[in-house]
């Protein structure tokens, strides 16, 4: 196997993000003793991730002197209001909030004491889980604000070519190994914008599987490079976010590939004759897709600067395919910027 090598640059930004000039705010129930709510969801520079604009529900817990005053009530958006039912009160003691966004599929372990957990949760790719916690609320006039940040991690595959003397056809793009369902942990203390260290927490991952980002039906289905960098999952599959979790070497064995990698599945021919140059006679096996006429290029998803992927970060693959002769050269290089840690 040839051994490849690959120019991998990362660069790490910290972003803080600023509500939505549209952002409404919610209208008070006309009892004062009502608990009313509202949502605050960072700004993201990239891709289809919840905003304040676009968060439509969420799912809050409410806990007071050791009694429970919500128990996974949802909160729905109606015009310029957050609306539930039955509607609930304050009580004289402090109220700890804790709550999730979209309603899933599962039951969260939330007692109040100290926080909870969302225990097995199966993550598809396509959905932005948000959380929010704020403790020791007591009776105010105003809705109680739930600044909420982004659970999961985010991976865009950006690809392109820049060399006029090829055509590079694009079939599939897969991120492998990655574990699909785990269990998060809420932080104990509250996520406001003065407290950017309370980020909930992963654990018992379980479930390594590939995750799709880009597939085609049929043939003509095919993508062709071009020189600006294309994230192809999105208005696709729109498949990009991922539990956080460590990142393991990439090896080749008998068996194929182990570790942590993003597969490219193409072919390569020349722009002015269209000529097939890759993959061709000469092409190891390991880089066949069996049952196909395509080859498939492999790049490690971790490097030396970034050994896992972080809850609240995005992390943006740039690959760039010009070299159709000696693929083990194929420049790749790789940014990560700042998902949302940084809070309104």
């Amino acid at each position: 196997m040839k051994k490849e090598s690959f120019i991998l640059g990362l660069a790490a930004c910290m972003c803080a993000f600023t509500s939505c000039s549209d952002k409404e705010e919610p209208q008070q129930s006309q009892d004062s003793r009502v608990i009313s709510l509202s949502a605050v969801v960072p700004n993201t520079s990239r891709g289809a991730s919840t905003t304040t604009a676009t968060i439509k529900n969420f799912v809050v817990y409410a806990f007071t002197g050791g009694s429970v005053l919500m128990d996974g009530v949802k909160v729905t958006r109606d015009g310029a209001s957050w609306v539930y039912s039955p509607e609930a009160y304050w009580p004289v003691t402090p109220v700890n909030f804790y709550a999730f966004s979209p309603e899933i599929n599962v039951s969260a372990d939330i007692t109040g004491e100290g926080g909870g957990n969302i225990p097995g949760y199966i993550n598809d790719g396509t959905k932005d889980l948000l959380y929010s916690v704020r403790t020791n609320v007591i009776q105010q006039a105003a809705p109680v604000s739930l600044n909420f940040r982004h659970a999961l991690s985010k991976v865009s595959v950006l690809i392109s070519s820049t060399n006029q003397r090829i055509n590079v056809a694009v079939s599939y793009i897969k991120l492998n190994n990655i574990y699909h369902q785990g269990s998060f942990t809420f932080p104990a203390t509250s996520t406001l914008a003065s407290t950017p260290e309370a980020v909930g927490s992963w654990s018992e991952l379980k479930g390594k599987t590939d995750m799709l980002t880009f597939a085609i039906l049929g043939e003509e289905d095919k993508v062709e490079l071009t020189p600006v960098p294309t994230d192809y999952s999105l208005n696709t599959l729109d498949c990009s976010y991922v539990i956080p979790q460590p990142l393991s070497k990439v090896e080749l064995s008998e068996s194929g590939y182990t570790g942590t990698y993003i597969e490219v599945d193409c072919e390569i021919f020349d722009s002015a004759t269209g000529a097939k140059l890759w993959p061709n006679a000469n092409t190891p096996d390991y880089m066949l897709v069996p049952q196909t006429s395509t080859g498939r290029i492999i790049y490690p998803a971790s490097s030396d600067n970034v050994k896992a992927y972080l809850p609240g970060h995005a992390y943006i693959y740039n690959i760039s395919i010009n070299n159709p002769s000696v693929l083990d050269k194929i420049e790749f290089d790789v940014t990560v910027d700042d998902y949302s840690i940084d809070q309104m």
